[in-house]
């Protein structure tokens, strides 16, 4: 068992429902966690009070545990047993999180900055931790409260906003990931950036090209993304060119994968043998299946995307992206260029997978090419380092 760390040993403790010792991500907060941790500033020694996914009852939680990240060991330690594969209970799991924290809190000792990803996570640590608070912001303006959001925040009204504005103005840097609502944020704290997200570039490869009728599809199976959009669309593809070889992955869990797997047994034979739901795979297999992919498609609702990460990995790798109207928040996709913005038409989506397949891929990457980790990294979270 490692000896715990000291008062004023670690520089950043990163605060969030999130196992280190887990492999398995695809896009969001998670992943925006393990680049912080492998592209920090030399130097900079990290901490990680989260979760335990493992499910092992051996693993004790309040115990500190030392991980290898890139060229550095971090420090973490799990506060609450979370089984993220399964639907959301009624305790969500920010709040097993915060209870954690306050069962646990004397097992953490004094750090130099704390970071915090969510408005509940980051009001405790707020009231719990003296120092300065990096707030990271990863929605749209009251992007948790529309119809389709599936958080508990679209029962609270405008409780969320409230927080949000606080604990802002409170923070040491608050980074906001979308462009749009980061300029109303700044009107709360002038020390706030716009923030983009980034690809890893140590799994990042140009994709292959060899099989430009294969569609990917990559996040969570959840309301929000409307991975259902994204069969309707394929199947429409499909039916109007039968005799072309197209395919599509679905890559992500969630609680409408059963709802998704029926969609699917419900289409013609021939149409649902090219579709394959992947489940949840690791950002290597991520990045593999987008590597021999033709063209990304992204449905997400308007109102919900911060900075989509998925996006950017696409992109990086060449792939033309097909994406609906208010999923591109960073404004990458240059129409015909790089790829197309369509409504939520599947016929409409279809026709624009079948044009992005001749689109330049060199033109795509380049789009992206200043959003590695490593950069983005160091100059949004470390600036100050």
């Amino acid at each position: 068992m490692p000896e715990a760390p000291k008062d004023g040993e670690i520089d950043r403790l990163v605060v969030q429902q999130f196992d280190v010792a887990r492999k398995v991500t695809i896009g969001g907060i998670d992943t925006c966690i393990r680049g912080v941790l492998e592209y920090a500033p030399e130097g900079i020694t990290l901490g990680v009070v989260g979760i335990d996914e493992s499910g092992d009852p051996a693993r004790k939680l309040g115990v500190w545990e030392r991980h290898r990240r890139g060229d550095r060991d971090v420090w973490f330690m799990p506060v609450a047993r979370v089984d993220t594969t399964k639907p959301k209970g009624p305790i969500p799991h920010s709040v097993r999180l915060v209870l954690g924290l306050l069962r646990h809190r004397r097992s953490i000792p004094k750090v130099k900055s704390v970071q915090a990803h969510r408005v509940d996570v980051g009001l405790f640590t707020r009231l719990l931790f003296r120092g300065p608070l990096t707030y990271c912001i990863h929605t749209q303006e009251r992007g948790l409260l529309g119809p389709t959001s599936d958080s508990y925040w679209r029962f609270t009204g405008s409780l969320h906003e409230r927080l949000d504005r606080a604990i802002a103005r409170r923070a040491d840097r608050v980074l906001v990931f979308n462009p749009a609502y980061a300029e109303k944020v700044r009107g709360w704290n002038p020390r706030t950036v716009s923030a983009p997200t980034w690809y890893d570039p140590a799994i990042t490869r140009p994709t292959e090209g060899t099989n430009p009728h294969a569609v990917v599809w990559v996040g969570r199976l959840e309301t929000p993304k409307d991975p259902a959009l994204a069969i309707r669309a394929f199947a429409h593809l499909v039916q109007e060119s039968p005799d072309e070889p197209w395919t599509l992955e679905v890559i992500g869990s969630g609680s409408l994968r059963d709802e998704l797997e029926r969609q699917v047994a419900a289409l013609p034979e021939d149409v649902a043998r090219r579709i394959t739901l992947r489940g949840r795979l690791g950002a290597a297999d991520v990045a593999e299946a987008r590597k021999r992919s033709g063209v990304f498609l992204m449905t997400s609702h308007p109102g919900y995307e911060g900075f989509p990460r998925v996006l950017v990995e696409a992109m990086a790798t060449g792939l033309p992206a097909v994406v609906t109207e208010g999923s591109d928040t960073g404004g990458l996709v240059q129409e015909g260029v790089s790829g197309f913005v369509r409504g939520r038409d599947p016929a409409g989506l279809a026709a624009a997978i079948r044009a992005a397949q001749g689109l330049d891929r060199t033109k795509v990457a380049a789009a992206v090419a200043d959003l590695s980790a490593p950069r983005v990294v160091r100059d949004v979270f470390f600036a100050a380092a």
